[in-house]
């Protein structure tokens, strides 16, 4: 039997270039009020202690998001886009945006929203958004 799936690719997001690489996922924020969406991603440093926040991923025209596991991500993901050298990718044609779109009844059919996907060692989160997210380095 033959399925009809869409493949995604995974492009690295442009704006990650340069980004400290091995980060983990150390905070999901969503401001319901304001619609902002923030990604904090630090690096490890002992077993016992949180990690040292180094950026934080600022989503302001946010439509969805979505958080797994890494364990679960593995299945959802294909080989070649976990070994990507960038964390933070660009998905397309994405099934998480064609989901968006079927939920909504195209009402958002008309925005330039992207799928991008902050993959670590520990999470994915999929963020579905009409702009591109703001890096703020924490300073130290």
């Amino acid at each position: 039997m033959e399925v009809n799936t869409i493949r995604q690719m995974a492009t690295p997001w442009s704006g990650g270039r340069g980004l400290t690489t091995g980060l983990m996922l150390t905070e999901v924020y969503q401001d319901v009020w304001t619609g902002r969406l923030l990604l904090s991603m630090g690096i490890p440093t002992k077993m016992d202690i949180p990690p040292q926040v180094i950026y934080q991923l600022q989503f302001d025209h946010l439509f969805g998001y979505r958080v797994l596991e890494g364990a679960d991500v593995l299945d959802y993901m294909d080989d070649d886009d976990f070994g990507s050298d960038s964390q933070i990718q660009l998905i397309t044609p994405s099934r998480f945006l064609i989901w968006f779109h079927q939920q909504s009844k195209g009402l958002h059919l008309d925005e330039d929203i992207q799928h991008y996907r902050i993959a670590s060692w520990d999470y994915c989160v999929d963020v579905l958004a009409a702009q591109d997210p703001l890096v703020k380095r924490k300073k130290e």
